[in-house]
């Protein structure tokens, strides 16, 4: 036998609990969503006709040997036609079904094996009667060589929406009880695998028959295997449920500690189950005796043995059996539940579904707790062996290993990026980093954003395989390496990250979005620092990143290049802002009759070796932490000290200024922003806060939408801009506090020779109207466009059309 170490070991009590949660969520969600409204079902009172003293209600048939019995047709009466008739499955040769009605006579005749159509969950046949329920006026159900008329437990009627929520409630149970047991087994065969011991044998085979009982018996299995409908199945649920008594039985008898139970009480169990094992075969196939003697007896050994394992319960408990409290939890409603069934045998109960759906649930229990019984047994076997290799291993996991996703840590990378790439075959790094995890933590919360995490780092581990080294080395960082042979899974990584764009993650309420950034870098050297390849395809993830999110990129030579072109690009800015080379143009905002109502204001800069640049061609400039904050209050700073000069020259005009998301960050920003309003002595409606979809998204949550509600409510005038280009642009329509709507260029460019675009600005020209916000449109630069425009009821336009940005002075009358 295999050593089994700590490591080995999956979490049992997680994967358990969380095969068991999932199922629950599903049966609340079915019931909550598909359970319908109203619904009719019957249990209709039925009995055995005496052919002797009823001939009526024996129609002859050929040949001999047939049981008929009267149902009560009165509850049928509102039922619609069609509706449907379930009737218990049993063993026969043949039976039919006739329906009497005002307008003649409907009956249905199948032979044993010719039940294919005739099936529903729950140990049914399903006949559906086209007849209205208030004409039916008698209802009929013949057997030929039935096995027992007592064993006929039930005969329901439902409308279609009754057998929709019949069906919905047996799928519900078996969906939840097969979840568990398929769990239970499947953590038990890899058990198997290292601990070979009779106990463990005997649980996998009643695991197995429990859930083969639970597919044959409610006649899940007839979805796959039809030709099992009918008395085929009955007698397979016979063979089954004898082979789960008997298992059950043996496991108990092989998991006791042997020192806890009576030798004579151990003989008799045996005995027992042997006895169960027999008379399940002979009812199962009942040729030899008759169905009711077979049944009987089968019902009598199994009370046999349901007393064996009661009392060696008792004697295991006295006598200090640890493993018994578990079985005893475990098998306490199981054993209630048989009892209860045997009860129902014998007609002692109601012949209903209670008893089967609960016996079910019961079985679902009790794999679960007899698991829990086998994993404690399991760990004091091997408890002392791997005491001490479990605490060094632990240690050693915990030092190298992050809590949150299972993976390596950064103490794990950092003593590898120490090491050279020894092994031969080379070596393939791959830098990721999670896009939007701010804004998730923001928006959802760091469960949220820790469930992410955890989705990415799964995905990550599946693609790369086992033989890859996964180390999560900052809050969104990842790195992967592939050493030797590990390197044919690249292909597989790359392949997930781009089918990861957009994958939809629900949590807590909330609709997550996964997408992955990632830089790759390759050597085919032996000792090369890991440091440089790192380092390379650290580059090439800020490459992808820059290209947009979602993206792949491996590292060139070029990439070095540009990195150092942006670095010095960087080091020009922050020259640049002290010597005064930023700027500020002012393009009008006007009205569709000429009349200009604002200027927005946008940067340049007047570089002294590229000469004059646009935002656009100083990206990286945009998103330097150290540079940007003094930058956008120098904008800010200087657009409204013109705003200031234009008023005081009797102007009453707007001034736009884009705002960055440091910049909006709760109230304390907007009062910053209200104060320099004040300093300069202009009213607050004469500043226009624009944001685009891009710094939404990197600042949605409580810290921004505070920030512009607050600026809002003072009477700052807060637009979208770019509308419509960005993700979700809709859901930002709803969450911004904006009043106006700046539609993207790029849908007016378009709009004179596209009808499409023409009915997409309409459409968001309507929309916004119908929100009460005002709509500007950028990029106006034909007269065909502004006609449209103006046709739309677009409110103002901006765009060479108007004018083209300038530097001072502004003019204030219409271009």
């Amino acid at each position: 036998m295999g050593r089994l170490s700590g490591e080995d070991v999956p979490g049992w009590l997680t994967s358990l609990s969380r095969s068991v949660v999932a199922w629950l969520a599903a049966l609340f969600m079915a019931l909550a969503l598909a359970t319908p409204v109203q619904a009719e079902q019957h249990q209709l009172p039925f009995r055995l006709v005496d052919c002797a003293q009823e001939a009526a209600n024996c129609p002859a048939q050929d040949g001999d040997g047939w049981t008929w019995f009267s149902v009560d047709a009165g509850l049928v009466k509102s039922l619609p036609s069609p509706w449907n008739l379930l009737v218990d499955n049993t063993r026969f040769s043949a039976m039919l079904v006739q329906v009497e009605h005002e307008g003649g006579l409907y009956q249905v005749r199948r032979g044993q094996f010719e039940l294919a159509q005739n099936w529903s969950l729950g140990n049914n046949l399903r006949f559906e009667v086209p007849v209205p329920g208030a004409d039916v006026t008698a209802v009929r159900i013949g057997f030929r060589n039935m096995d027992a008329p007592g064993l006929m437990r039930s005969v329901k009627a439902m409308d279609e929406t009754g057998h929709e929520r019949h069906v919905l409630g047996w799928t519900v149970l078996i969906a939840l009880v097969m979840g568990v047991l398929f769990s239970a087994f499947a953590y038990n065969v890899f058990l198997l695998t290292w601990l070979k011991t009779s106990f463990q044998r005997w649980y996998v085979v009643w695991v197995a028959s429990a859930l083969c009982y639970l597919l044959v018996w409610t006649g899940a299995m007839l979805n796959i295997l039809p030709f099992l409908a009918g008395p085929a199945s009955a007698r397979t649920s016979v063979l089954l449920i004898g082979l789960l008594l008997v298992s059950g039985a043996a496991f108990f008898f092989a998991l006791i500690e042997k020192d806890k139970l009576p030798s004579k009480l151990v003989n008799f169990g045996q005995l027992a189950g042997m006895l169960v094992a027999i008379t399940s075969v002979v009812a199962a196939f009942d040729m030899v005796f008759p169905a009711w003697f077979s049944d009987r007896m089968l019902n009598l050994a199994m009370i046999s043995v349901t007393l064996a394992l009661i009392v060696g319960s008792v004697f295991a408990a006295m006598r200090g059996s640890r493993a018994i409290w578990f079985y005893i939890v475990g098998w306490a409603p199981a054993l209630a539940l048989l009892g209860m069934r045997i009860a129902r045998n014998f007609d002692l109960l109601p012949q209903d579904d209670i008893v089967d759906k609960a016996g079910f649930a019961a079985i679902g229990w009790e794999s679960l707790l007899l698991s829990l019984a086998i994993a404690d047994r399991f760990r004091q076997l091997r408890r002392d062996a791997d005491a001490a290799d479990a605490e060094r291993e632990t240690l050693l996991r915990f030092a190298t290993t992050d809590p949150l996703t299972g993976l390596g840590n950064r103490a794990l990378f950092q003593n590898l990026l120490e090491q050279p790439a020894q092994r031969k075959g080379g070596i393939d790094v791959i830098a990721i980093d999670i896009d939007y995890l701010k804004q998730t933590n923001d928006m959802a919360g760091h469960d949220a954003g820790d469930a992410l995490i955890v989705a990415v780092a799964e995905r990550l581990a599946a693609a790369a395989g086992p033989q890859a080294t996964i180390a999560r080395i900052g809050g969104d960082e990842f790195v992967i390496l592939l050493e030797g042979a590990a390197r044919a899974r690249l292909s597989a990584v790359r392949q997930m990250i781009a089918l990861s764009a957009g994958v939809p993650l629900r949590h807590a309420g909330y609709d997550l979005s996964i997408s992955i950034c990632a830089g790759h870098a390759a050597s085919e050297e032996r000792g090369v620092p890991m440091a440089r390849i790192f380092k390379q395809a650290d580059l090439a993830m800020y490459a992808a990143k820059a290209a947009g999110r979602g993206c792949w990129r491996s590292y060139d030579t070029s990439m070095a290049d540009e990195a150092f072109a942006r670095s010095c690009m960087i080091a020009e800015a922050r020259a640049g802002l002290a010597t005064e080379q930023f700027l500020l143009h002012y393009q009008p905002v006007q009205r569709f009759d000429g009349v200009v109502v604002g200027y927005e204001a946008l940067l340049r800069w007047q570089h002294p070796r590229l000469g004059l640049l646009g935002p656009t061609d100083f990206p990286d400039v945009m998103k330097e932490a150290a540079i940007l904050p003094s930058l956008q209050s120098w904008v800010l700073d200087t657009a409204l000290a013109q705003a200031a000069l234009l008023r005081s020259e009797g102007a009453d005009l707007s001034m736009s200024v884009n705002f960055v998301t440091g910049q909006l960050q709760g109230t304390a920003a907007a009062v910053a922003i209200l104060d320099d309003l004040a300093r300069h002595r202009v009213p607050p409606h004469a500043l226009v806060v624009e944001v685009t979809e891009t710094v939404v998204m990197g600042g949605l949550g409580g810290a921004l939408i505070e920030c512009l509600e607050c600026l809002r409510d003072a009477g700052v005038h807060v637009a979208l801009d770019d509308f419509g280009t960005g993700f979700a642009s809709l859901i930002h329509l709803r969450e911004v506090p904006a009043n106006i709507v700046k539609i993207d260029r790029s849908f007016v460019a378009s709009m004179v020779d596209s009808v499409t675009s023409q009915q997409i600005v309409r459409a968001l020209v309507d929309l916004a109207h119908s929100l009460g916000k005002q709509v500007v449109a950028e990029g106006v630069e034909t007269d065909g466009q502004r006609l449209l425009l103006r046709q739309m009821g677009c409110d103002l336009g901006q765009g060479w059309l108007f004018g083209p940005p300038v530097a001072q002075p502004l003019q204030r009358a219409a271009a």
